[in-house]
């Protein structure tokens, strides 16, 4: 004999009530998570202000690459403080008055320069990264998004005469994490760009790569694909999260959710500290502006100069040109001042044209291992984080999706996916 009618209108509801889930953040990896949650079967509610300018996810070099399984912070990184520190590198600016704030997050990160500390994180990100360009390849296809999609490889390519000594680590850690690459020299180098064997010594090509030529299209084409599905989207900003009997409520509201995945980028750290966490998120700035490319100039695929401290990668019919990293507070007024110092050096290997708009500041979310958040709340059964991507958060969005999606479904975190729980920072 069946249960009676109301039991089961009750049991019925507290299912469907679990699977209630409000993901906060619109960028690649809320997309991706909340395509991925969609798919299992969860009623997942978008909230975030409308695609603009500002998200992280619009300004990044568009580059979904396996080489990107190194962390910052290797041990060669620690000859260069003192260039650091009085700004003398392209590469990173730290703007004086922010030092004192940054300074306990530097010295964590300057910690995890032991070799050790690197292979480990290392090969903790070459799980992240592996399934990167497969699961991207899945939702462009359900989002007809593949046009955007351009497999051509990226390249790292070095003036110095002594590169091939210099990155020696970093091909260690390639081969250790079964990352293909192949040297490119002499003529070979034409490839980048015609013209590119006059200027560089090496180049180290990754042929399992592609890039978005628009990563601003591919995020409002995944929205699309989710609000097709079903999915509903609250263009707002919140302000808070209110655990409430059965679930979380978010301030300025009055829906409940019986759960709830912070995928804020940047702004993730406001939402979760009135509820007791301090995750050391800092905010790595950087500018990039757009150019249309000379009569004759072509470029076949996204490439970074390592000793030029820069990054070209064909976008919008043009190129984007991007820089290194500026720490300052998240939301100070731009000081486009690394722009400024790599443009030349941009001009010396390519024809620039015309500027094509503003230059762009973006405000990527890191924390001081190098690995992002994907996991639960230690202390707040229903609520999740994915966040402190970096400057991978384009080429990982899809895998913290899918990770983030499994574990909200089995209702705990996988094990041997420890290296990126948030209780790493509890």
């Amino acid at each position: 004999m069946g249960a009676p009618a109301d039991r089961r209108d009750e049991a019925t509801e507290r299912t469907m009530n679990t699977r209630t889930i409000a993901v906060i953040g619109g960028g690649i990896v809320g997309l991706c998570t909340a395509l991925s949650l969609q798919q299992r079967g969860f009623a997942v509610t978008l909230v975030a202000p409308e695609t603009s300018r500002e998200m992280t996810s619009y300004g990044n070099a568009g580059v979904i690459t396996q080489a990107s399984v190194i962390p910052l912070n290797i041990p060669g990184l620690l000859g260069k403080v003192p260039r650091y520190l009085l700004n003398r590198d392209p590469a990173l600016r730290i703007a004086p008055a922010f030092l004192p704030r940054a300074t306990p997050w530097l010295l964590r990160f300057m910690r995890g320069c032991q070799a050790e500390s690197v292979a480990s994180r290392t090969a903790s990100l070459a799980r992240l990264i592996r399934p990167a360009l497969a699961a991207h390849r899945h939702w462009a296809r359900e989002a007809g998004a593949e046009s955007l999609f351009h497999e051509t490889g990226w390249t790292k390519l070095y003036r110095h005469p002594q590169a091939r000594e210099r990155v020696s680590l970093e091909c260690q850690l390639w081969d250790a994490n079964e990352v293909a690459y192949e040297p490119l020299t002499g003529t070979a180098l034409d490839q980048v760009f015609d013209g590119a064997s006059r200027h560089y010594t090496l180049g180290l090509r990754i042929p399992e790569t592609a890039y978005v030529d628009s990563p601003g299209a591919l995020v409002a084409r995944y929205r699309d694909l989710f609000l097709a599905r079903g999915g509903r989207w609250q263009c707002a900003s919140v302000a808070g999260i209110e655990p409430v009997a059965g679930g979380f409520r978010l301030q300025g509201g009055d829906t409940r959710y019986a759960q709830v995945a912070v995928c804020a980028g940047p702004w993730s750290r406001e939402l979760v500290a009135p509820l007791g966490y301090r995750p050391p998120l800092a905010f790595e700035r950087g500018y990039h502006q757009e150019f249309t490319l000379g009569a004759g100039q072509g470029l076949a695929m996204p490439f970074h100069d390592v000793e030029g401290a820069f990054v070209c990668t064909p976008m919008n019919g043009g190129v984007r040109v991007l820089t290194g990293i500026e720490f300052d507070a998240r939301d100070r007024k731009p000081t486009p001042r690394q722009l400024q110092r790599v443009l030349p050096r941009v001009r010396q290997v390519l024809a620039l044209g015309e500027a094509q708009g503003e230059p762009w500041l973006g405000r990527r979310p890191s924390l001081p291992d190098g690995l992002p958040m994907i996991g639960a709340a230690p202390r707040h059964p229903g609520l999740w984080f994915a966040f402190g991507h970096g400057h991978i958060g384009l080429s990982t969005g899809a895998v913290s999706g899918e990770w983030l999606a499994d574990d909200i479904l089995r209702g705990r975190e996988d094990p041997q996916r420890g290296a990126f729980s948030p209780a790493r920072f509890a």
